[in-house]
C-alpha cells in the first residue's frame, strides 16, 4: 500500500494528525479484503472521544425509560441516544477494505472491546446480524451530547 491518503468516508469522529497516523498503520497491517478491527492507540497518542454506554463500556444497561430516538446526520434511521456526554478512550474502532486503494468506511474511539454492531434500521444486515444488533441496542446508547 502506498502512503497516499486513504479516504474516510464517514469522518466526523474527531480524528487528529496522530490518529490518522495510527489509522493508517492499522489498515497497513490488514490483510487484503473487508475488516473490522479494534486496536490500542500507541504511547503518545491522545484519547479519542467514545459516546458508547452499556455493557460493553463498563456500564449498566442502559434502561428504555433514559433514552430518547433522533436520527443524527445523514443516517437513514434513528439512534438510541442518552443526555450523557462522551468520554475518553483508548481504543479506536477501524471500518473498511484493505488493497491497492483502500477505503475506511470509519474510524472511531470506544471503551469497548469488541466493534458495536450496526444500528438496528441497517438494511443491510443479514437476519442473525439484525438480531445481535436489537439485542445489543436494547441495553446500549450513544451520548446525545450537544444533540440532546
Amino acid at each position: 500500500m502506498s502512503e497516499a491518503k486513504i479516504e474516510i468516508k464517514h469522518d466526523d469522529h474527531g480524528l487528529k494528525a496522530p490518529h490518522l497516523d495510527h489509522m493508517r498503520e492499522t489498515v497497513k497491517a490488514q490483510p487484503p479484503g473487508f475488516f473490522v478491527v479494534v486496536t490500542e492507540l500507541p504511547k503518545g497518542c491522545p484519547d479519542l472521544r467514545s459516546a458508547l454506554y452499556g455493557p460493553a463500556a463498563g456500564d449498566f444497561a442502559i434502561l428504555e425509560d433514559d433514552v430518547f430516538y433522533k436520527v443524527r446526520n445523514d443516517r437513514p434511521g434513528p439512534s438510541r441516544l442518552i443526555n450523557r456526554p462522551d468520554r475518553p478512550c483508548r481504543r479506536m474502532v477501524v471500518v473498511g477494505i484493505n488493497g491497492d486503494d483502500p477505503v475506511v468506511f470509519t474510524a472511531y474511539g470506544t471503551q469497548a472491546e469488541h466493534p458495536s454492531p450496526r444500528e438496528w434500521w441497517d438494511g443491510a444486515m443479514r437476519p442473525h446480524e439484525t438480531i445481535e444488533a436489537a439485542e445489543f441496542w436494547t441495553e446500549h446508547a450513544l451520548a446525545a451530547g450537544e444533540e440532546g
